[in-house]
């Protein structure tokens, strides 16, 4: 499939409302157990803090919704550079660093004496 191909199906199923057809269908299960074991099923979040913890997940940096054309892409392109579009991460990772609005409990701001003035 090719990316206007991929951006099509993925429009069509936000429009329905049935994008979980998309996460477990053969073409992502594939694309995820490859990406994976290109990262020796490590998290790459905790990697980079110098912590090895199994992944479980693969995280789309370019979100599905707003680039679905990028859905079943490992790498974009952006001003002539080359990126990473998904990653390996533990279920903590996914939840913390890259969906932090899905949390339950919100970190409130303490409140500062100049709030109070």
């Amino acid at each position: 499939m090719n990316e206007e191909q991929v951006a099509k199906w993925i429009n069509e199923l936000i429009a329905i409302d049935k994008l979980h057809e998309f996460y477990v269908s053969k073409e992502w299960r594939h694309l995820r157990k490859a990406v994976l074991s290109d990262c020796k099923d490590e998290c790459q979040v905790c990697k980079a803090k110098g912590f090895y913890t199994k992944a479980n997940h693969v995280h789309h940096i370019q979100y599905v919704r707003k680039h679905p054309r990028l859905a079943l892409s490992k790498t974009y392109i952006f001003q002539g550079k080359e990126y990473v579009n998904l990653i390996a991460v533990c279920k903590d990772c996914h939840e913390n660093v890259c969906h932090p609005e899905r949390l339950k409990h919100k970190v409130v701001e303490p409140i500062t004496e100049e709030r109070w003035e």
